[in-house]
């Protein structure tokens, strides 16, 4: 079993689970998923980013958030990232579906500008959140590695 260096992720302003640079930096350094505890495993095999309204920009901390993510992806060549992106039951349904898939499209643009061949991304239909819970909850991207 190999224990991992990395300190524990922390919430960021958005509400999201990230680390800061340094910690990104010193996870890209260790074997980020292999025989790690389901937390450490947990932490760098899934991401999720809440978009603004309306946009399909990719958020400020995406780069931060996507880190380990995008470790494990260099660190295991034979997994893929799966890309869902999500949309509230609101207004019209073909518009919300576009703008989930151009969200989650940003995120595969993302990975391929970080060396991550199209081959290994998959992007998953885009999905309604259903519930009423949390608004940032209809406007996110999860990433997984598979």
């Amino acid at each position: 079993m190999v224990a991992s260096s990395a300190p524990e992720a922390a919430p960021t302003e958005t509400g999201m689970v990230g680390t800061s640079k340094d910690d990104a930096a010193a996870t890209e350094a260790t074997e980020p998923a292999a025989g790690g505890t389901l937390a450490e495993i947990a932490t760098t095999r899934n991401a999720r980013l809440y978009f603004d309204v309306g946009s399909s920009a990719l958020p400020a901390n995406a780069s931060v958030d996507l880190a380990n993510v995008l470790a494990t992806l260099k660190s295991l060549p034979d997994e893929k990232a799966r890309i869902s992106g999500f949309h509230d039951e609101t207004g019209s349904a073909a518009t919300n579906a576009e703008l989930a898939k151009k969200r989650a499209q940003a995120v595969q643009q993302w990975f391929e500008s970080q060396g991550i061949v199209a081959n290994r991304i998959v992007l998953d239909k885009p999905a309604v959140t259903e519930g009423g819970g949390k608004p940032e909850e209809a406007r996110r991207v999860e990433v997984s590695v598979e």
